[in-house]
Protein backbone atom coordinates (compact mmCIF):
# COMPACT_ATOMS: atom_id res chain seq x y z
CA UNK A 1 0.00 0.00 0.00
CA UNK A 2 1.32 3.33 -0.89
CA UNK A 3 0.23 6.70 1.00
CA UNK A 4 0.32 10.18 -0.81
CA UNK A 5 -0.69 13.25 0.33
CA UNK A 6 0.32 17.04 1.15
CA UNK A 7 2.57 17.87 3.66
CA UNK A 8 1.35 17.44 6.66
CA UNK A 9 -1.37 14.72 6.22
CA UNK A 10 0.00 12.50 8.67
CA UNK A 11 1.73 9.84 6.02
CA UNK A 12 4.63 8.94 7.96
CA UNK A 13 2.61 8.28 11.29
CA UNK A 14 -0.18 6.77 9.30
CA UNK A 15 1.85 4.39 7.79
CA UNK A 16 4.25 3.25 10.63
CA UNK A 17 0.50 2.34 12.52
CA UNK A 18 -0.75 0.88 9.72
CA UNK A 19 2.18 -1.31 9.06
CA UNK A 20 1.89 -2.48 12.65
CA UNK A 21 -1.17 -3.46 12.27
CA UNK A 22 -1.05 -5.01 9.08
CA UNK A 23 2.10 -6.48 10.28
CA UNK A 24 4.00 -5.24 6.93
CA UNK A 25 7.61 -3.71 7.28
CA UNK A 26 7.22 0.80 6.37
CA UNK A 27 9.19 2.47 3.72
CA UNK A 28 9.19 6.28 4.30
CA UNK A 29 10.48 7.81 0.82
CA UNK A 30 11.66 10.44 2.33
CA UNK A 31 14.26 8.95 4.42
CA UNK A 32 15.14 6.31 1.80
CA UNK A 33 16.12 8.83 -0.55
CA UNK A 34 18.55 10.31 2.58
CA UNK A 35 19.69 6.53 3.14
CA UNK A 36 20.96 6.25 -0.74
CA UNK A 37 22.19 9.72 -1.10
CA UNK A 38 23.71 10.07 2.53
CA UNK A 39 22.15 13.88 2.58
CA UNK A 40 19.55 15.69 4.39
CA UNK A 41 16.41 16.78 2.24
CA UNK A 42 17.52 20.34 2.67
CA UNK A 43 20.84 19.35 1.12
CA UNK A 44 19.62 17.71 -1.11
CA UNK A 45 17.19 20.30 -2.26
CA UNK A 46 20.53 22.99 -2.27
CA UNK A 47 22.67 20.82 -3.53
CA UNK A 48 20.19 19.84 -6.54
CA UNK A 49 17.15 21.57 -6.26
CA UNK A 50 13.62 20.42 -6.39
CA UNK A 51 14.19 18.54 -9.54
CA UNK A 52 16.94 16.65 -8.69
CA UNK A 53 15.10 15.78 -5.14
CA UNK A 54 11.99 14.72 -7.25
CA UNK A 55 14.49 12.29 -9.56
CA UNK A 56 15.92 10.75 -6.23
CA UNK A 57 12.62 10.03 -4.83
CA UNK A 58 11.65 8.47 -8.26
CA UNK A 59 14.72 6.26 -8.15
CA UNK A 60 13.82 4.83 -4.66
CA UNK A 61 9.87 3.99 -5.64
CA UNK A 62 11.31 1.89 -8.66
CA UNK A 63 13.65 0.10 -5.54
CA UNK A 64 10.85 -0.06 -3.91
CA UNK A 65 8.88 -1.86 -7.02
CA UNK A 66 6.31 -4.01 -5.82
CA UNK A 67 7.65 -4.65 -2.44
CA UNK A 68 4.54 -6.09 -0.30
CA UNK A 69 5.69 -3.02 2.37
CA UNK A 70 3.84 0.67 3.46
CA UNK A 71 4.88 3.23 1.71
CA UNK A 72 4.74 6.78 3.07
CA UNK A 73 5.96 8.98 0.29
CA UNK A 74 7.02 12.88 0.44
CA UNK A 75 4.21 15.11 -0.66
CA UNK A 76 5.86 16.06 -3.87
CA UNK A 77 6.32 13.42 -5.12
CA UNK A 78 3.03 13.30 -7.70
CA UNK A 79 4.65 16.31 -9.05
CA UNK A 80 7.05 14.59 -11.24
CA UNK A 81 5.99 12.83 -13.97
CA UNK A 82 7.85 9.52 -14.19
CA UNK A 83 7.07 8.92 -10.23
CA UNK A 84 3.37 9.91 -10.60
CA UNK A 85 2.93 6.95 -14.15
CA UNK A 86 5.08 4.81 -11.86
CA UNK A 87 2.14 5.15 -8.78
CA UNK A 88 -0.15 4.50 -11.22
CA UNK A 89 0.94 1.51 -12.52
CA UNK A 90 1.99 -0.23 -9.50
CA UNK A 91 -0.22 -3.55 -8.46
CA UNK A 92 -0.78 -2.04 -4.89
CA UNK A 93 -3.79 0.27 -3.58
CA UNK A 94 -2.46 4.16 -3.80
CA UNK A 95 -4.31 5.65 -0.89
CA UNK A 96 -4.39 9.49 -1.08
CA UNK A 97 -5.15 11.40 3.05
CA UNK A 98 -6.42 14.71 2.60
CA UNK A 99 -7.54 17.06 4.83
CA UNK A 100 -8.36 21.20 4.29
CA UNK A 101 -5.52 23.50 3.85
CA UNK A 102 -5.88 24.99 7.50
CA UNK A 103 -5.60 21.72 8.79
CA UNK A 104 -2.57 20.55 6.72
CA UNK A 105 -1.03 24.52 7.54
CA UNK A 106 -0.99 24.27 11.23
CA UNK A 107 0.73 20.71 11.06
CA UNK A 108 3.62 22.31 9.19
CA UNK A 109 4.09 25.68 9.48
CA UNK A 110 6.63 25.76 12.13
CA UNK A 111 8.87 22.68 10.78
CA UNK A 112 12.26 23.46 9.66
CA UNK A 113 12.36 20.46 7.71
CA UNK A 114 10.21 21.50 4.92
CA UNK A 115 11.98 23.57 2.34
CA UNK A 116 9.13 23.98 0.16
CA UNK A 117 7.91 26.07 3.17
CA UNK A 118 8.63 29.96 2.42
CA UNK A 119 5.27 31.39 2.96
CA UNK A 120 1.75 30.86 3.76
CA UNK A 121 0.30 31.69 0.39
CA UNK A 122 3.17 29.57 -1.54
CA UNK A 123 2.00 26.69 0.26
CA UNK A 124 -1.76 27.16 -0.38
CA UNK A 125 -0.77 27.46 -3.95
CA UNK A 126 1.14 24.01 -3.77
CA UNK A 127 -1.69 22.65 -2.02
CA UNK A 128 -4.22 23.78 -4.68
CA UNK A 129 -2.14 22.91 -7.75
CA UNK A 130 -1.69 19.11 -6.30
CA UNK A 131 -4.86 18.60 -4.83
CA UNK A 132 -6.72 17.36 -8.23
CA UNK A 133 -3.35 15.21 -9.06
CA UNK A 134 -3.40 13.87 -5.80
CA UNK A 135 -6.98 12.70 -6.71
CA UNK A 136 -6.31 11.57 -10.17
CA UNK A 137 -3.14 9.23 -8.69
CA UNK A 138 -5.08 7.55 -5.77
CA UNK A 139 -7.32 4.33 -6.04
CA UNK A 140 -8.77 5.81 -2.25
CA UNK A 141 -9.32 9.09 -1.00
CA UNK A 142 -9.32 9.28 3.23
CA UNK A 143 -9.87 12.15 5.48
CA UNK A 144 -6.88 12.97 7.59
CA UNK A 145 -8.50 15.47 9.72
CA UNK A 146 -9.46 12.39 12.02
CA UNK A 147 -6.98 10.45 14.45
CA UNK A 148 -4.14 8.36 13.62
CA UNK A 149 -6.17 5.52 14.39
CA UNK A 150 -9.41 6.58 12.70
CA UNK A 151 -7.62 6.98 9.62
CA UNK A 152 -6.04 3.03 9.58
CA UNK A 153 -9.14 2.06 10.19
CA UNK A 154 -10.31 3.69 7.27
CA UNK A 155 -7.78 2.43 5.01
CA UNK A 156 -8.30 -1.03 6.36
CA UNK A 157 -11.87 -1.05 5.71
CA UNK A 158 -11.23 -0.56 2.31
CA UNK A 159 -8.53 -3.30 2.17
Amino acid sequence: MILIGFMGSGKSTVAHSLGERMNLPVIDLDKEVVRMTGMEIPEIFKAEGEAGFRKREQEALVQIGGARCIVATGGGVVTYEPSCKLLENMEVPVVYLHADFETLYARIKNDSNRPLVKSREQVRALYEQRLRIYRKTADHEIDCSASVEQVVSSILRIG
